[in-house]
């Protein structure tokens, strides 16, 4: 079904495409960010071609569709930084017993030994994007993006075992 909308959709790429990095940059702070926004976006749009074709609006229906996904991404991101904070929280008296340990590696060795950690850890607090993160250490991104479900299921076990 794709294939008979395709030039369409090909259109509306290359005539939206500088103006949603704008908006998506402007709406995440990151370039990076950004660029996974308006890529997640047009993944809907494929997905979805006859919709966004036939609509009266074909280019309110890809902003639209962006200003979702922002949302979205807004929302991972924020529970992302939410888990690691509550974690973090829950393990105050240790940090307070033992203060020579400062580093967050060190206090949740346990769970921050896993790379899945690390990498949950680097875009909670370093706001990274799933796509810096594959790069950085070789990976795709859906597999990033699956490390970082992984990780987000150890943190919240951990916090409903120690809450």
């Amino acid at each position: 079904m794709i294939a008979e909308y395709s030039s369409q959709i090909e259109a509306l790429y290359l005539e939206l495409y500088d103006k949603m990095i704008v908006y998506a940059e402007n709406a995440l702070g990151s370039r990076p960010l950004a660029e996974e926004a308006v890529q997640e976006t047009f993944r809907i749009v494929c997905q979805k071609p006859q919709s966004v074709c036939t609509s009266p609006n074909p280019q309110g229906w890809v902003f639209n569709a962006l200003k979702f996904t922002i949302k979205s991404m807004r929302s991972n991101q924020a529970s992302a930084k939410y888990l690691l904070d509550m974690y973090i929280l829950t393990q105050a008296d240790e940090m307070t017993a033992a203060p020579d340990r400062v580093s967050v590696d060190v206090l949740y060795e346990n769970v921050a030994n896993t790379d899945d950690f690390q990498i949950l850890k680097e875009m909670a607090i370093e706001r990274r994007s799933h796509e810096e993160m594959a790069a950085k250490r070789g990976i795709s991104v859906n597999a990033c993006k699956k490390r970082v479900q992984r990780a987000k299921e150890k943190l919240q076990k951990k916090l409903k075992h120690c809450l």
